[in-house]
């Protein structure tokens, strides 16, 4: 088959004779791209060395191809040069990178039904030599699960870009090895992720090794009602997008658990199958395992994502040793789309204190972070050491704002930014105009700051709440008798397409010191505000009047504006009152709330435990972030603390799910994608090249007192590479995939995602 190629876009070869030569398939690609041939055109002026192995030998007689694939998406690929391994398995190829072009570069070595491969790098980060081995595949397979197709790899820039490096975190294209960041801590032999690795590879081993092994794992990785992969890459690539197999935890029904026992050549290598065959590759800024004052964060809380990937996260407090008080956080974290630590990063002031689930991007790349003020209760009545200290937001202020800039340079002073009634702020987002919507859980409102003008914030309050009331800044917690704490406690924000904010109020119903909620009764409230302070109160009964929300907490909309709530039956959130876990309905579920305004309907399963954030994907497929297993009351050192699942659900559209599932249908097994490398997560996102993020906020012994009254957070987050539909972002209003139109190009100079610095009114 002649490769054609397009934007970001490459075909491979099918099986070709071995008397055709590298000459002959240049000339054949330059004749299907249409290029002018003759000798000048692409002098040789690098070489490419490599080896290729497999089961642990050197691998003689199989075919390469080496590709460049355009990631500008303004040419065509080009075939760069082909070659065969010798007995050592060794080849070389003389060849010239296109001009002008980013381009990423792939090798592939084919022999029957084996193909091995690697992304080897970018046209900016050449590699002169390389080794090509299972680990190499499986880290390619995985990290460009979403753009493999067949014997095609084309995906959005920025993903395809991303996922070079994400790639080399599992495997070092240059020698082959495992990759540094899967090997160390917090990896390693710390988690489940290394050794299901291991497996991975030891699977594509056995089919080195046997062509019928091949086959079977085409059989395996068949999706549901799908075809089959005619490839052994887009074979790896399924198993990120489609992980787990049916009949769990019978390994005898998991095919890949015993193919990867067939020839277990990488060590350490899994013992009994996973719950999934996910990925869940831990980070936490070092190669440690420890909680001390040197963390790079302490608390992640949310999570935001530039337009070339590169997260930004808040977190809770300041980083201490376990069981030392930890006061307010004050600083904001920025990372590179694979989880490397950004240079200068962390940022601090701005008035940041105590982020919770509070931070966005406005179109103009300014990054805004909701200062909910968390903070050891040592630090809220001033009995910490020191006494008050307002340079360290000791006693925090619950009652502003930060504002940064795209290099990380604070816009806001070192109060923030606080008109507007700001009070125990959380959910802080933009949306497509520039607006920034703040959800007040401490006093009942919303704060809208027109096109980010924080002179012109204005409060908009919520009915039968403190806010309507004219109560602005509650002090006194529901276990008082003259209490003015919240009662609504507005909690997450998602825009939809008519930009209008959606807010989930956490404990609408819940009447204080009468005991435990009712668990027959809806607890919480959903509301639609828009930008003139139009306040709706959606209902919280579903068409047959059964109770649809209990304790919400995490909305994402999906392209179309339908809305997803997280029902965490459990949380209480502590704004102005303290830590109080409640009982809800029957258990955890989401709520659909249907754009076209039918009642909302309930759904369950697929290992939501404790659901607190949420995000839906490029195809607009719902992933929930779950705070983990419950205990969460009369808890002590002696309590077990399950692992934690990631959960995934069919969205609106069950076109887009796998084969049977219907809208709200769990994708996800009973149990969720369980990982020992999760703690307590609150929130996580949805990149361009696929990956889904997840914040470990607390350490799973977080509800034990002595934990949460000196520091209950966590100090990592997880990437689990290649599992969801690829996002564009920044994340402004609904969700767009990449095959949707409208997408914003970058053209400036400098590193992706940063936007130029504009003027900005302070007042």
């Amino acid at each position: 088959m002649i490769p054609i190629f397009g934007p970001a876009r490459l075909i491979f070869f099918r099986k070709l004779p071995v008397a055709v030569t590298a000459i002959t398939m240049f000339i054949l690609a330059s004749m299907a791209v249409g290029l002018p041939v003759h000798a000048g055109q692409y002098p040789y002026s690098q070489t490419l060395r490599g080896t290729v192995e497999g089961n642990g030998h050197a691998q003689r007689g199989y075919t390469i191809l080496l590709y460049a694939a355009e990631a500008g998406g303004h040419g065509n690929g080009h075939v760069l040069g082909t070659a065969r391994t010798d007995v050592d398995g060794k080849f070389k190829i003389r060849y010239r990178l296109p001009h002008g072009q980013q381009s990423i570069l792939f090798v592939i070595a084919e022999h029957g039904p084996v193909m091995l491969a690697g992304a080897i790098g970018t046209s900016a980060n050449v590699r002169h030599e390389v080794v090509i081995n299972e680990r190499t595949t499986v880290a390619t397979g995985t990290a460009f699960a979403q753009f493999v197709d067949g014997r095609n790899i084309h995906g959005n820039t920025y993903g395809m870009i991303n996922a070079v490096k994400m790639a080399e975190n599992m495997a070092n294209p240059e020698n082959g090895n495992i990759g540094e960041v899967l090997f160390n801590k917090p990896n390693g032999t710390e988690t489940s992720t290394y050794p299901t690795f291991n497996s991975l590879t030891n699977v594509v081993a056995g089919c080195v090794a046997d062509d019928a092994n091949c086959q079977a794992l085409f059989v395996a990785t068949t999706p549901e009602g799908g075809p089959p992969p005619t490839t052994v890459l887009q074979a790896v690539a399924n198993i990120a997008k489609y992980p787990s197999y049916p009949g769990y935890p019978t390994d005898t029904d998991d095919p890949l658990f015993q193919l990867s026992l067939l020839d277990p050549v990488n060590q350490p290598a899994l013992t009994k199958r996973p719950t999934s065959w996910l990925l869940f590759i831990k980070f936490n800024g070092g190669q440690h395992n420890i909680y001390d004052p040197f963390n790079l964060m302490s608390g992640p809380g949310q999570i935001a994502f530039d337009e070339g990937g590169f997260a930004w996260i808040n977190d809770n407090y300041r980083p201490t040793f376990s069981n030392e008080i930890a006061c307010a956080g004050q600083r904001l974290i920025k990372l590179y789309p694979w989880g490397e630590t950004f240079p200068g990063s962390p940022y601090f002031g701005g008035g940041l204190s105590g982020a919770g689930f509070g931070i966005g991007l406005d179109p103009h790349g300014k990054v805004w972070v909701g200062n909910f003020g968390f903070e050891a209760p040592a630090c809220a009545d001033t009995t910490v050491d020191p006494m008050p200290d307002p340079a360290l937001k000791i006693p925090a202020a619950h009652d502003s704002v930060s504002v940064f800039h795209p290099d990380g340079s604070p816009i806001s002073g070192f109060d923030g930014f606080s008109q507007g009634h700001i009070w125990w702020p959380q959910a802080t987002v933009s949306d497509k105009k520039g607006n920034i919507w703040i959800a007040n859980c401490g006093n009942d409102t919303v704060t809208f700051i027109p096109k980010g003008k924080p002179r012109h914030a204005r409060n908009i309050a919520f009915p039968g709440g403190r806010g309507e009331a004219g109560i602005y800044a509650p002090t006194i917690p529901d276990t008082e008798p003259n209490s003015d704490a919240p009662l609504l406690k507005p909690f997450a924000i998602a825009i939809d397409p008519k930009g209008r904010a959606w807010v989930t109020a956490n404990q609408v119903g819940y009447v204080a010191n009468s005991g435990m909620a009712d668990p027959t009764e809806a607890i919480g409230g959903v509301y639609r505000v828009s930008s003139d302070g139009t306040v709706e109160t959606l209902s919280n009964l579903d068409a047959n009047n059964v109770p649809v929300l209990s304790w919400p907490m995490g909305i994402s909309g999906d392209s179309k504006g339908n809305m997803w709530v997280s029902n965490s039956n459990s949380v209480k959130v502590p704004c102005v009152d303290p830590l109080d876990p409640q009982d809800g309905m029957d258990g955890p579920s989401i709520t659909l709330y249907p754009a076209d305004d039918r009642a909302p309907s309930n759904h369950i399963g697929g290992g939501l435990t404790i659901p607190w954030g949420n995000a839906v994907d490029g195809n607009d497929t719902l992933w929930v972030f779950n705070f983990g297993q419950k205990p969460t009351r009369n808890v002590d050192e002696n309590t077990v603390w399950p692992d934690t699942p990631l959960s995934h659900f069919c969205g609106a559209d069950p076109s887009k799910c796998p084969s049977g599932k219907s809208t709200g249908d769990p994708i996800s097994r009973d149990i969720g994608y369980v990982s020992d490398a999760l703690d307590r997560v609150t929130g996580g996102g949805i990149d361009p090249s696929g990956n889904v993020w997840l914040l470990n906020n607390w350490k799973k012994t977080g509800p034990f007192g002595p934990v949460y009254n000196t520091n209950p957070g966590g100090n990592s987050f997880v990437i689990v590479p290649g599992a969801a539909g690829p996002v564009k972002t920044p994340l402004i209003g609904p969700p767009q995939s990449f095959e949707q139109p409208g997408h914003r190009r970058d053209h400036r100079k400098g590193h992706w995602g940063h936007s130029p610095r504009r003027g900005y009114d302070r007042d």
